[in-house]
């Protein structure tokens, strides 16, 4: 056989066995003794080696690569090449290491977009981090394997489009977009190198940069779409380094106000606005986007945002959003949503609006006809989802919300907006029972330091709804920040248990406090805990630190929160390198001394001894043993497989893990057995039956019950999903069904505004799949906003089907369809009406933007820690490129660049900031309303930031900045120049970190990949 040969067979049955990289590792050194062989038909054989998989997306490939470039067995530049060479970017036939160089082709054909992006993204890493280029000719090789690269998607992109060249090529495919994106963030990462600005401004390579830049004149524009951080970051390459097509005369200020802007300005003004229409939809709309998913509310945005809305409107604007709330809970009734979405609605309308409006009265220099408010909203109510107490009587076997108004008007009494005396009055009835007192922060503060017992019964008041809970939640943030400050940890202990076992509780907290808030203090504590080896019992000190970091673990994989918003300011953060790499487990050979004799020390207490030791534990801190605990699952596990260990010793071990003080590393510890379990084909009995014993113990403690039913939480979704993909390919097997029947009550967990399976297959089964189904919703709420003072059936709607339109397909593909929607519905007379529908979408909150949009009210100082950045293009920033290119639109579609100008004037109008509300004193507002867990009132209010540079203020905004100051003066404001919503400026350490700028692909929106699997 031939080496060729030889290795091909060898790579074959690595992929058939699932022999992880280690191995991989050990096996390669061996057989590249006996069987030399160049990089690339090494190369040659391991990609061809996947075609007999048959698996379109196989993780052991890009682990194999990478294992053989850190060998030194090949160069990234020579993977780069292979790796088109073989890639399905040709859509077309694939040529074979062992086909003659006449005959490069084989029939064979593989889907290898997926593997593409993973081997590209590990070679991305490999250049951020140092380990590449190791030489100059490698850089200039690399570099011409980006050109080719780039060449070949843009290509892969012309030939995909359809005849109108819309909603087609690259945005039609996530993982094009993904693909393309990496190629950039290469190309950024490669230019921030010594070496690769050798070879940029070096005059002896001016061939390849020639190519570069013709590469570039093709791959920019289509940054537009998709990525506008990145088109920033890669125009500022092109001009530093002159990479263009052809000689580069005109600076991008003086491009920019050539003709086509000119045109644009003239279209603009000729362009005439129609009535403004506050749909009943729109508030609706925005406050399902805040409640929909992790509850994105800030008091100051909301209060922008009505402030905009209604003008100086006050009477009607608490009579619209009463009717709204409403509106959304009734809707979600009708829509059968879960319990927990319906509690997080009704919490909204009873302890949030009454404690709202409280804040705004109190800083009023005007007096508000509540009652009067109220009744207008109440009155506009369908009596078949409210009904008065006598009515329920009469509407047999219907499910009504029955209550709901009487919470309210109670919460509205007890806030003192309405005497007590209009209850009866309002309800139409007598009241079934008293107004509750209203809680004072500060007095619940004062109580909870006498007695700290108190804390954890006022945390179950926190999921009541009589108006209190924006009191105790104040209270309970200002004495966690307190005991975090005083480093009092016991009490602390309790507090952050009461709270990890009740989710709903935290939905709730959020409603009055910003993650950051709540966990920045949290996540101080335990990367500053200090640990001395005399300090007593060790046992005490890890349950404390475990149940702190539970909290904070349950706040971030609920909500799914980034670094930012969990408050971690620092990159040596435990709390982040848990995060990062804390799942992923270490070769023995990478440990230092104390990490090694640590491992040792917790193998044989849990394995050998009779139990942990105080020696033990003293000697290795908990942060010490929670980036340990995944190693040491690996480690013990390997063992049981490899026979050196008994699986009843593995499982008697593994039980002491059950303990409350150790429990919260299950959590990671989970995490990596679900990974391995997924990658041990072809039979991964040993880990299954572990982690079976994991998931459904024989036998628990009480106190730990709730805690590991807290772990279950965390892990569960990802554990099913893993589960199941065995399930899929091994049907056979009779031992997930347990595990999966354990987990199935702790899969609802997760509040990210994600949609399921079930329903997302709705959307995508109806005429014109998920982007038609969004324009029937659409057209939906334009016909129940026609009648908006008629006490009718609201029209369905969960904002988690736009959610799912932006992650899925992109926000520019979902603008595009609101946007032909738009011109129907103008055509038809209706132009005013679906404007504010759409603008309303176009403003509402996303997880994604949120932290950005917050800082522009609550200015964070970049001397003391880092911007939020958006990792996605948000609808407002689809907007925008739609409103910049509104000239060359207009002489081919008029009427939807008319549409794209009034609909960008509506959004700037809806999101600009204000200095005050109209009438209302906003200094009153910050001194007697609550700024923190230092105030004493019970609203989060800070002045908007005015003035000062715009966010984002590069190239990709300089063109909006010079047309808003041009159209300012000459007396037109088309609202240009606006917030976008995303902070655009962003550097190559915030693309690599934050790679969830890729469209779809959840699998590779972290690109911190190294050992994922």
């Amino acid at each position: 056989m031939t080496s060729s040969e030889q290795w091909g067979t060898f790579l074959h049955q690595c992929l058939m066995h699932r022999i992880d990289a280690a191995e991989f590792k050990n096996l390669s050194k061996l057989l590249l003794q006996r069987c030399p062989i160049g990089e690339t038909p090494l190369l040659n054989v391991l990609l061809e080696a996947r075609l007999a998989t048959g698996i379109k997306w196989d993780p052991l490939l890009p682990l194999y690569i990478d294992c053989l470039c850190k060998m030194g067995q090949v160069q990234t530049s020579t993977v780069l090449h292979s790796l088109l060479k073989y890639s399905s970017i040709h859509d077309g036939p694939f040529p074979s290491a062992s086909d003659s160089a006449s005959n490069p082709k084989k029939p064979s054909k593989c889907y290898t977009f997926m593997t593409d992006i993973r081997i590209i993204q590990d070679a991305m890493l490999s250049i951020s981090t140092g380990h590449a280029p190791r030489s100059l000719f490698e850089a200039v090789g690399i570099l011409a394997a980006i050109v080719d690269w780039m060449q070949a998607i843009v290509s892969w992109h012309n030939n995909h489009l359809n005849a109108s060249q819309q909603a087609e090529g690259l945005l039609s495919s996530p993982d094009a977009v993904s693909l393309f994106e990496s190629l950039g963030i290469l190309l950024a990462a490669l230019s921030g190198t010594t070496k690769g600005l050798d070879v940029l401004s070096s005059n002896s390579h001016e061939a390849l940069k020639a190519k570069l830049g013709q590469a570039l004149s093709g791959y920019l524009p289509l940054c537009m779409e998709v990525s506008l951080a990145l088109r920033n970051r890669l125009d500022s390459l092109q001009k530093d380094f002159n990479l263009y097509e052809e000689p580069h005369s005109k600076t991008l200020e003086e491009s920019m106000m050539d003709n086509v802007n000119v045109n644009a300005l003239q279209f603009e003004a000729s362009v005439m606005d129609g009535p403004i229409i506050n749909s009943r939809a729109g508030l609706c709309i925005y406050i399902n986007a805040m409640l929909v998913g992790r509850p994105l509310v800030d008091d100051a945005m909301l209060l922008n945002y009505l402030t905009n809305r209604y003008g100086g409107h006050h009477e009607v604007l608490i009579e619209e959003i009463i009717t709204a709330a409403f509106d959304v809970l009734s809707n979600a009734m009708y829509r059968n949503e879960s319990s927990r979405t319906m509690f997080l609605f009704r919490s909204f309308l009873v302890n949030k609006l009454p404690a709202f409006f409280a804040a705004m009265l109190a800083a009023s220099v005007v007096s508000l006809p509540m009652e009067l408010c109220i009744s207008h909203a109440l009155s506009r109510l369908d009596p078949r989802i409210f009904p008065s107490f006598s009515q329920m009587f009469s509407m047999q076997g219907n499910t009504v919300l029955s209550d709901v108004r009487q919470e309210f008007l109670f919460a509205c009494a007890s806030h003192k907006l309405i005497p007590e005396s209009s209850i009866e009055r309002l309800l139409g009835e007598n009241p079934m029972q008293t107004v509750p007192v209203g809680h004072n922060k500060d007095h619940l503060v004062s109580q909870i330091n006498t007695h700290p017992e108190r804390a954890e019964k006022l945390i179950g008041e926190i999921e009541s709804t009589e108006g209190n809970a924006g009191a105790i939640v104040g209270a309970i943030t200002e004495v966690m920040f307190n005991l975090c400050n005083q480093k009092e940890t016991m009490t602390l202990k309790n507090i952050c248990n009461s709270l990890s076992r009740r989710p709903q509780a935290l939905d709730v907290m959020l409603l009055f406090r910003s993650s950051r808030q709540i966990l920045q203090p949290l996540c101080a504590l335990l990367d500053s805990w200090h640990w001395d080896e005399d300090q007593g019992e060790s046992q005490p000190v890890y349950d404390e630190f475990g149940s702190i970091l539970l909290l904070v673990l349950t706040f971030k994989y609920r909500y799914d929160l980034k670094p930012y918003d969990l408050g971690i300011g620092s990159n040596d953060s435990f709390v982040l390198r848990l995060l990062e790499r804390g799942s992923s487990s270490q070769k023995l050979a990478d440990l230092n001394e104390k990490q090694n004799k640590n491992l040792g020390s917790w193998i044989g207490a849990l394995f050998i001894a009779e139990g942990i030791s105080e020696e033990t534990m003293s000697a290795c801190s908990p942060q010490e043993f929670y980036l340990l605990v995944t190693t040491l699952f690996a480690q013990s596990l390997g063992a049981c497989e490899a026979g050196k260990l008994e699986f009843e010793t593995l499982k008697g071990g593994f039980e002491y893990l059950l303990e409350p003080f150790l429990l919260p590393s299950l959590v990671v510890a989970l995490t990596w057995l679900g990974n391995h379990i997924w990658e041990s084909e072809p039979d991964p009995s040993i880990p299954l039956k572990a982690l079976h014993s994991l998931v459904n113990p024989n036998s628990i403690s009480g106190e730990a019950k709730e805690i590991h039913r807290t772990v279950l939480n965390i892990t569960a979704r990802p554990l099913e999903e893993q589960l199941k993909d065995i399930r899929a390919r091994q049907p056979a097997r009779t031992d997930l069904k347990p595990i999966l029947d354990a987990l199935e009550p702790c899969l609802s967990f997760q509040r990210t505004g994600s949609c399921g399976r079930s329903e997302l297959d709705g959307w995508t089964q109806a005429p014109g799949s998920l982007l038609g189904s969004i324009r029937s919703t659409f057209q939906a709420l334009m016909l129940w906003s026609t009648s908006p003072d008629v006490s009718m059936t609201p029209s369905s709607y969960t904002h988690r089907q736009l959610i799912a339109g932006i992650r899925i397909l992109g926000s520019v593909r979902v603008l595009g369809s609101l946007l032909e929607e738009l011109k129907l519905q103008t055509e038809a007379g209706n132009g005013p009406l679906t404007i504010d529908i759409a603008a309303a979408m176009i403003c509402s909150p996303l997880a994604e933007s949120f932290a950005v949009e917050q800082s522009h009210y609550h200015p964070v100082d970049p001397s003391k820690e880092a911007l939020p950045s958006c990792p996605i293009l948000t609808l407002r920033d689809a907007l925008l490129i739609q409103h910049e290119n509104v000239a060359k639109t207009s002489e081919k579609d008029p009427l939807r660049a008319e549409i794209v100008v009034r609909l960008q004037r509506r959004v700037n109008a809806l999101t600009a900031p204000t200095t005050q509300m109209p009438n209302i004193d906003m200094t009153n507002i910050i001194q007697n309303m609550q700024l923190g867990v230092d105030g004493t009132g019970q609203m989060d209010l800070e002045p908007s930031r005015v003035g000062g540079p715009e966010v984002g203020e590069d190239d990709a905004t300089n063109l909006t900045r010079i047309m808003g100051n041009a159209a300012a003066a000459v007396g037109m404001d088309g609202g240009v120049g606006q917030n976008m919503g995303g902070d655009l400026e962003t550097n190559i350490d915030d693309m690599l970190s934050a790679a969830d700028m890729t469209v779809g692909n959840p699998e590779f929106l972290d690109l911190d990949m190294e050992g994922m699997f």
